[in-house]
């Protein structure tokens, strides 16, 4: 490919005028002025052929820190100029489509916030009529089964405004160093009703695990994934640890039904239901998010049960950064 770097034509002139030089001395041999002649020119060859090449590869890594930086691009001619003009163009079409990703981000989340602000109020009246009925008619189980209803709506609604928020980065956690089994029996204590009504039997290893994490976020994580495996008929749930150097994991195992090997990738998508699903579908979504918001990774398999493993690193942190 042809180059119109006036540095890249000099080199090629130079070059062939020295190889000329060389051929009429190696004709000549005993001509002394000739032979100092061909040193001389080898040697401004290489002192240019040095400069010229260290001034291309700051050229080269100017354009680099142009293209990652947001310092200003240099007028050059040739190709390092066409260069800087592709990458300005590029930058400029990055921008712009960043802008209308962020955009397009806000506006969903201001529409699923105005959504779900809409149906509070709505709901919250449907409710207070609902349980008056109870009231006065104790055995109606239609108005409990609206009650049930009416409950999954409300966590569905308060679980889609915390997942937009945390989406579009609305949120600061607090991060304290902490034990873990501070977190796990806070998650347990929100599900304990649910415990009690299905006789689940709940077996903790023994820890002394810290790390910093936010509890409040991390307890609803950890509360979606024991909400979960409650409402899928389990009698057992076992919550067990894994210690590495500088990272350790949490297993969250349950004796419900397996999930089926097609369902397994699509665990943690919104809105996923899978066979046995009896939930809203929007908890693991959200116990996915915060956990990665953690720095952390979390997996589900099958194992004579489910098992969801959650792995964490081990910072080590000087000060608290705000």
């Amino acid at each position: 490919m042809k180059t119109n770097n006036r540095e890249f034509i000099q080199l090629r002139n130079l070059w062939l005028i020295t190889i000329l030089i060389n051929i009429v001395i190696y004709i000549t041999l005993d001509n002394s002025f000739l032979l100092v002649s061909s040193l001389v020119g080898l040697s401004i060859l290489y002192l240019k052929s040095y400069y010229m090449l260290a001034q291309l590869y700051t050229d080269v890594r100017n354009v680099i820190g142009y293209a990652s930086q947001d310092q200003k691009a240099q007028i050059k001619d040739g190709d390092l100029g066409l260069l800087y003009d592709e990458m300005r163009h590029l930058k400029n079409r990055t921008k712009a489509y960043e802008e209308t990703i962020q955009e397009e981000k806000d506006k969903l989340k201001e529409t699923i916030e105005d959504i779900c602000h809409q149906l509070k109020t709505p709901l919250t009246s449907i409710s207070i009529y609902n349980e008056l009925i109870l009231n006065e008619e104790e055995n109606n189980e239609n108005s409990q089964k609206i009650q049930e209803q009416i409950e999954k709506m409300k966590y569905l609604i308060s679980s889609l405004l915390k997942l937009a928020k945390l989406q579009s980065h609305q949120v600061s956690f607090e991060y304290d160093y902490l034990p873990i089994k501070d977190v796990i029996e806070l998650s347990l204590e929100s599900v304990y009703s649910l415990i009690q009504q299905r006789n689940v039997v709940i077996k903790i290893e023994e820890n002394h695990l810290m790390f910093y994490y936010d509890e409040s976020w991390l307890q609803e994580a950890i509360s979606n994934i024991l909400k979960n495996a409650l409402e899928h008929d389990c009698s057992l749930i076992q919550i067990s640890f894994d210690e590495y150097q500088n990272s350790f994991k949490i297993k969250i195992y349950n004796d419900g039904p397996i999930i089926d090997e097609k369902d397994l990738p699509h665990i943690f998508e919104r809105f996923y239901h899978t066979q046995h699903q009896k939930g809203v579908g929007i908890g693991l979504a959200l116990s996915k998010e915060i956990i990665e918001r953690h720095h952390g990774y979390i997996d589900v398999y099958n194992d004579h049960g489910v098992v969801f493993e959650i792995m964490f690193l081990k910072y080590e942190m000087k000060e608290k950064v705000s």
